[in-house]
């Protein structure tokens, strides 16, 4: 069954369109890939659905781009809203200015982010999903890494192993 289902993946891959086509050729070859669409969803319409998908995805994979596509730049355009609004109307790091927004994250500015999403959220793009829903609770801020990572240090919040911070400047 898989190797008629490549053949018939194979097949539905080649209807293109060209420009240099007739209009009736056009027509004829849309058809022609409907019928055989139609043809490899009889085939797999028994399978599970995560092959199903697969099998989708396999033969519309500009499709697929173009969700992604879509995905990337709403995810985008969510991270960039909600760093703006804890950066205090800009999307700016509160502690140093950096701009850069692939390097700003959300702080937790009283600590313990770890157990929040931990508790509470699966992916990191889900967090800010959540503090928009919540309508922008309190207790956040923009920081860039380096400033995430200094203000965990001074904090001594490095997890459930930490004892004590470390003294770099007598470190041998």
């Amino acid at each position: 069954m898989k190797e008629v289902l490549e053949e018939m993946i194979a097949g539905y891959k080649s209807l293109v369109e060209t420009a240099e086509m007739t209009p009736t050729e056009r027509v004829f070859r849309a058809k022609r890939r409907r019928d055989l669409w139609w043809e490899i969803r009889q085939e797999i319409k028994d399978l599970p659905k995560a092959i199903q998908i697969k099998v989708y995805r396999t033969a519309h994979p500009e499709k697929v781009f173009e969700q992604w596509l879509r995905q990337r730049d709403k995810s985008r355009a969510l991270k960039l809203e909600v760093l703006t609004h804890y950066g205090k109307g800009e999307c700016v790091c509160v502690k140093c200015g950096f701009n850069n927004i692939r390097a700003l994250s959300i702080d937790h500015i009283e600590g313990g982010g770890n157990r929040h999403r931990k508790s509470k959220l699966r992916p990191a793009s889900s967090f800010y999903t959540w503090l928009k829903a919540e309508n922008y609770p309190t207790g956040y801020q923009t920081l860039c890494m380096n400033c995430q990572f200094i203000k965990r240090d001074e904090n001594n919040e490095q997890g459930k192993y930490a004892v004590e911070p470390i003294d770099w400047q007598n470190v041998k």
